[in-house]
């Protein structure tokens, strides 16, 4: 095996441990020593691939992202079909790792507050989230302002619905009718 791929995958397999370590413990509560010792590396494997306990959770962001617009496509194809809001909300649901999902992201809002680098990556994630369910509405027919408070609802449930996963709540469209 080259270099170059014995190093993606050691780069691979920190960020699935620091996903996991993050998702359980938060990003202040995960220990660089736990996660090199949860794939078998030294903690000098971690910082020659992220120089800072930071930049390993910014890797972990970006993997988070991803997920986050896969599911926000979800999330606009219901909407642009109905304007009933909680359907389109559990849209972002459903998809392997949903617990996981919401454990990142609940951290990420805890820590956008301390870290000014994380609060960047979550207020352009809700800027974003904001135009692709608006556009997703008025692809619906909703006039402007009411695609705009559509989205903002539907954008405030799946905040609501990932704070309850996050304490092992999960709501079904049924439960909350």
């Amino acid at each position: 095996m080259r270099q170059e791929e014995r190093r993606a995958r050691t780069r691979a397999a920190l960020l699935k441990a620091a996903t996991a370590a993050f998702a359980t413990r938060g990003y202040d509560g995960a220990s660089i020593d736990a996660i090199a010792a949860s794939v078998d590396l030294s903690k000098g494997a971690v910082y020659a691939n992220f120089p800072t306990k930071l930049d390993l959770y910014f890797g972990v962001l970006n993997g988070l992202m991803d997920q986050a617009e896969r599911r926000l496509d979800r999330v606009a194809e219901s909407l642009a079909g109905s304007p009933d809001t909680l359907s389109a909300a559990l849209r972002y649901f459903g998809l392997p790792g949903d617990t996981e999902h919401a454990s990142l992201f609940a951290d990420l809002w805890r820590t956008a507050a301390d870290h000014p680098a994380a609060r960047t990556v979550l207020d352009s994630y809700l800027q974003r989230r904001q135009a692709v369910l608006g556009k997703a509405a008025i692809d619906g027919g909703a006039a402007p302002a009411e695609a705009m408070r559509l989205a903002g609802t539907v954008a405030r449930l799946i905040d609501a619905e990932m704070l309850y996963r996050r304490l092992g709540q999960v709501a079904t469209e049924e439960a909350v009718s």
